[in-house]
């Protein structure tokens, strides 16, 4: 009894049991006894990886090759048949399940020392009292809205981030970045002004996060360039997080490695500053608190820590019409994922009006006393408390 309760509880956590280590497997790390990823180092270490495509199934398999203590995976998108000539660790038969769960079934087999936990959502749907404690957020997604995203909670986090994409006609071009947390770029700062008003207003990313792609008769290398950026991205970001608590105090410029293996291949590397028009760096050092319970409503997290108003991640929509078939319903899910995958209950109708978005909530609110989690919160967030003496407002 005792054994199917921590079963049926992993189970609940999306956590996946650890195989003992078998005695013939003890010297597998060896090789890494005098590197910088010794097992002593390694096995203590948590990593978060977002996107469980091609790249992301290339990270992960580097992470459990090297044995690191825990990963876990972020995806909320389901395998399709045109997945599998481009991700190494997806089966015929793994067409309509979630990606991120795959994934980490396949590798706690292969790669029994490490911890595997997996989430079948969006980045931004996880509480991020579940990603607080990391070392490091692995990037592997394919739009830049999933990529502001991930910024935001490792600037939230304070938590540094590496961040690869794959791109041109051909994906013969691949990109790295490594930002170390608040006091350096981030991947906001990366973009054009232009490019940040689209995505801070939820639009939609199109196309690819490094390069513009166009059509082309050349032969597709995704798989080539997702085994090359992967490795490249688990190395790189480990390697940089060691130059980062060596250099305390000082200045850390946030470098990318740029790889092209066309027909004119380079390689080059720079480094990005902090933007001065980012609004992710002043803003994510705010207080952030625990919900003390699960049914915390605000009116609760203002009270508890003598505050003015609960910032929001991420504005919610709570009520919307359609407007094919004119009914009203309250959605209670971030507008970014609204605006992407909402549909109306009723009809099917993607065409949705949001008559109501919030992304503060203060003592005056009509929602100050509801639950957050009937706002459509995640589990295990941390909250975002303003002091009274500081401004802000609801959307």
């Amino acid at each position: 009894m005792h054994e199917l309760g921590i079963r049926l509880l992993e189970t609940k956590m999306k956590i996946l049991p650890l195989h003992a280590p078998r005695s013939d497997l003890l010297g597998r790390y060896v090789r890494t006894d005098n590197t910088l990823h010794s097992r002593s180092t390694i096995y203590s270490m948590r990593f978060v990886v977002v996107g469980a495509g091609a790249l992301g199934n290339e990270v992960v398999k580097n992470l459990g090759l090297l044995g690191v203590g825990s990963v876990m995976v972020i995806d909320s998108d389901k395998i399709e048949l045109s997945n599998l000539s481009r991700s190494v660790f997806f089966r015929p038969t793994d067409c309509g399940r979630p990606k991120a769960e795959v994934l980490c079934h396949s590798l706690s087999s292969i790669c029994p020392d490490t911890r595997w936990e997996f989430r079948n959502c969006e980045v931004a749907d996880v509480g991020l009292g579940e990603l607080a404690d990391a070392d490091l957020i692995l990037s592997c997604v394919d739009n830049d809205l999933a990529r502001v995203e991930a910024a935001w909670i490792a600037l939230r986090l304070n938590i540094p981030m590496a961040d690869a994409g794959l791109g041109g006609p051909d994906y013969w071009r691949g990109r790295v970045s490594f930002f170390a947390g608040r006091a350096s770029a981030c991947f906001c700062c990366k973009l054009s002004p232009r490019r940040r008003r689209e995505l801070l207003a939820l639009s939609l990313s199109t196309g690819h996060s490094c390069w513009a792609t166009s059509a082309t008769t050349a032969h597709p290398s995704t798989p080539t360039m997702a085994a090359i950026i992967g490795a490249l991205q688990v190395d790189f970001g480990l390697r940089c997080l060691n130059e980062i608590k060596t250099a305390e105090g000082q200045d850390f410029k946030s470098p990318t490695i740029e790889i092209t293996l066309d027909s004119n291949s380079a390689l080059a590397r720079f480094v990005t500053p902090i933007s001065p028009g980012c609004p992710f760096h002043g803003a994510s050092s705010q207080r952030s608190v625990p919900p003390g319970h699960a049914r915390v409503s605000a009116r609760e997290l203002l009270d508890s820590h003598g505050a003015q108003a609960v910032d929001l991640d991420w504005p919610i929509c709570l009520d919307a019409r359609c407007l094919d078939c004119g009914s009203d319903w309250k959605p209670m899910k971030r507008v970014a994922w609204l605006r992407r995958h909402g549909v109306c209950p009723l009809c099917g109708s993607h065409r949705v009006l949001e008559n109501r978005n919030i992304s503060s909530l203060d003592r005056n609110s009509p929602w100050v006393d509801t639950p957050l989690a009937d706002l459509g919160l995640p589990q295990h967030h941390l909250y975002t408390v303003r002091p009274a003496n500081e401004q802000g407002g609801q959307e």
